[in-house]
């Protein structure tokens, strides 16, 4: 026999229901606005583009008073903090950044996304264009940004920018473009043309990091905020930017190889794909004899899809003279594949670097100042080692690829090594003075060190002959 309902209960069960509708109500609600927030395009971007931002945190020297640039006080300067930001644009852990975030440093680390955090080199830079590329040894591939152009930016666009903001790592914000085409005078030697100007947030530490499009892409390269005023930002045009990393990382820089191939960045008709056109190959380059021919569109490089001559330079990073990429170019309707070796920068005039190869055993490139004057500003330069030769002299000395001969040492005279006919004109005074040995001084990891480098040369440098 069922038991009365009193109006009591009946009040009651209503009110249960109506509480499980609301918290149904509520759910669902809650469900869909987690979903709308998942779809806007500012978390949507972020979450695409946050594995390949990068915060960078340097050391700079304090000025010295030291006049010699070899005495151990270089060592001893108090440092200064830095900070910057960088976006990774090969998975080997190539990362570009603006020059002064890395200028006259004395070590560089790279915080990832993931709080891991690596030591870093500067592999190349170029002052006048504030670009820099900087490298890291991460163990694992890393995740390059997607690279866009910024030939088609409109005034009004949205953009976002992420970056280590006084020293908040991953700060996010978002804005428009304001502005193209700006000319910003940031001092009497610097003075960058062209600029996009925005409202996105830029701060210190944001120097280095990207300006991103609603779809993800870098645009820009964030460079400098105007003192005293509100949401006025500066960056750098992505395509501009491409022009000057190409250089940087060329086989030419880095490898003293060349391929041969100029080309010009184009969309595909009818899409927004971009290309690259071959525009000219040079005579008696590799390009020539792999059968590239001016009008060429370049697919593949070395399995790489290529948009960019910054994307042909990725594709050939350690690859060595007389080694063979495939390249894929379409030539009409027609997909074709070449055979591409690179090969030795031809030698315009001879110069000393196979002679202190055969009497030292390292081989060695001038580098400029700005590679140097972290250790000391006094530096003028010095010799960048690519190889070092098996039970060489250079080898006994523990010499290693990536150290920097600034300057050796005969006796009581001392010489600065900028060029390989420094170091011929050091040893024939190690030859005069018939000293067994000649003190060295080298730049590894950006700290100064002395070794001994135990030449037993006697003769053989003034018979010996420059081709």
């Amino acid at each position: 026999m069922p038991l009365p309902t009193t109006r009591w209960m009946r009040s009651r069960n209503v009110t249960r229901v109506a509480l499980a509708l609301a918290v149904l109500a509520a759910f669902n609600a809650s469900g869909r606005a987690d979903q709308t927030k998942r779809k806007t395009w500012a978390t949507e971007v972020f979450r695409k583009v946050q594995p390949s931002v990068v915060s960078i945190s340097s050391e700079k020297k304090a000025a010295s008073t030291s006049r010699w640039p070899f005495s151990p006080e270089e060592n001893q300067r108090p440092r200064v903090s830095g900070m910057g930001t960088g976006v990774i644009i090969d998975q080997r852990g190539y990362i570009l950044t603006n020059q002064h975030v890395v200028d006259k440093v004395t070590g560089v680390e790279v915080h990832l996304f993931d709080n891991t955090v690596l030591p870093a080199r500067v592999i190349q830079q170029d002052p006048k264009a504030d670009v820099a590329i900087i490298k890291v040894e991460a163990g694992k591939p890393l995740t390059p940004i997607a690279i866009g152009t910024s030939a088609d930016l409109m005034i009004g666009e949205d953009v976002m920018t992420i970056g280590n903001a006084f020293g908040y790592e991953g700060t996010t914000g978002t804005g428009i473009i304001g502005a193209l085409s700006r000319d910003v005078a940031l001092a009497d030697d610097q003075t960058y043309r062209n600029l996009i100007q925005t409202n996105a947030p830029i701060n210190p530490g944001n120097s280095g990091g990207p300006l991103i499009n609603v779809d993800g892409e870098l645009i820009g390269i964030n460079v400098a905020t105007r003192s005293g005023a509100q949401g006025i930002g500066f960056a750098m045009p992505i395509d501009d930017v491409k022009r000057v990393a190409a250089e940087l990382l060329s086989t030419r820089r880095l490898g003293g190889t060349w391929h041969g191939l100029s080309g010009v960045e184009t969309v595909l008709p009818g899409t927004d794909r971009r290309c690259l056109v071959v525009t000219e190959v040079a005579s008696g380059s590799p390009a020539e004899s792999a059968g590239a021919l001016p009008g060429d569109r370049l697919e593949r490089l070395a399995n790489l899809t290529i948009s960019n001559a910054l994307d042909v330079e990725r594709a050939l990073l350690d690859t060595k003279a007389g080694q063979r990429q495939e390249l894929v170019v379409r030539r009409g309707t027609e997909e074709v594949k070449l055979p591409l070796e690179l090969q030795p920068l031809p030698r315009a005039v001879p110069d000393a670097s196979d002679q202190v190869f055969r009497l030292v055993g390292l081989r060695a490139t001038p580098v400029r100042s700005e590679y140097v004057t972290p250790v000391s500003d006094k530096l003028k330069g010095g010799l960048y080692v690519h190889s070092v030769s098996a039970n060489s002299p250079a080898a006994r000395a523990q010499v290693q690829k990536g150290d920097i001969l600034v300057g050796m040492s005969v006796g009581d005279s001392n010489f600065e090594t900028v060029l390989p006919d420094n170091v011929l004109y050091i040893l024939k005074q190690a030859e005069k003075k018939q000293d067994p040995s000649i003190r060295f001084y080298f730049i590894r990891r950006n700290i100064l060190h002395l070794g001994e480098l135990p030449v037993a040369t006697a003769g053989t440098v003034a018979n010996s002959t420059t081709r």
